[in-house]
C-alpha cells in the first residue's frame, strides 16, 4: 500500500474520512474497561500499541507506516505466573505498570531472567488511575519506592513513559485498563534496568 500524503495523514489523525481504512487495517486496542476480569487474564488479552515497519519494511515490500503488529503483554502475564507472584496476589486492589513484550525481551537480553522481585517492582498496592500517579504513593509490592517525574511534557515512572502516544493512526499504550484486581497502565520499559 502506498503511504498517505501528508494531507491524508492529517485527516486520519483528525478522524477524517479515511478512518474506515484504518479500522480495517488495524483493530482497535483495548484501552480501558477490562471487564473486571482477573489481572493475568486481562494482561493476556490486552492489545498494546501498534508498531509500524519503519525502514525495515522497505526490504520486505512494506511501506514505513504499514502496521507491523502490536506490542502486547503476554510475557509479563507469564512472568507473574512463573515467578509465583500471581499466587501471592489477593483481591487487591493493585496498580500494575505492565511492560510490553519487547520491553521484557530487552530486559532479559541485557540483565537475565525476570525474577519475582522485578515483577513485584511493577505492582503497586492500591488502585491509582493515570491522573493520580503524580501525587500517589508509588511504593511497589516488593517495597521499592518508584520514582515519578514530569519532563518534556511527559509523565515518567522509573524512566518509563506512562500514557505514551504512538506515531500514526494505530493504537497508543493502553492506560486505566480496569480489571477485577485493580488497574493496568502499560509502559515501554522494564523498571528493573537500574
Amino acid at each position: 500500500s502506498a503511504a498517505p500524503s501528508f494531507e491524508e495523514y492529517l485527516k486520519q489523525r483528525a478522524g477524517g474520512a479515511s478512518s474506515s481504512e484504518i479500522a480495517a487495517e488495524a483493530p482497535a486496542a483495548s484501552s480501558g474497561g477490562g471487564g473486571g476480569g482477573d489481572l493475568v487474564g486481562v494482561l493476556e488479552g490486552l492489545e498494546g500499541p501498534g508498531q509500524v515497519w519503519g525502514a525495515d519494511g522497505i526490504a520486505v515490500g512494506k511501506e514505513e507506516n504499514d502496521l507491523k503488529g502490536y506490542e502486547n503483554f503476554g510475557k509479563f502475564a507469564e512472568a507473574i505466573k512463573s515467578t509465583g507472584v500471581a499466587a501471592e496476589l489477593g483481591d487487591g486492589p493493585y496498580t500494575i505498570f505492565a511492560p510490553t513484550d519487547p520491553a521484557l525481551e530487552s530486559y532479559e537480553l541485557l540483565r537475565g531472567p525476570v525474577s519475582a522481585d522485578i515483577v513485584k517492582m511493577h505492582i503497586v498496592p492500591g488502585k491509582i488511575m493515570q491522573d493520580d500517579v503524580p501525587t500517589a504513593d508509588l511504593t511497589s509490592l516488593g517495597g521499592t519506592a518508584l520514582n515519578y517525574r514530569y519532563a518534556v511534557r511527559k509523565h515518567f515512572v522509573n524512566d518509563a513513559i506512562i500514557g505514551e502516544n504512538t506515531f500514526g493512526p494505530y493504537s497508543d499504550y493502553p492506560m486505566d485498563v480496569e480489571c477485577g484486581q485493580g488497574v493496568i497502565h502499560s509502559v515501554g520499559l522494564c523498571f528493573g534496568f537500574y
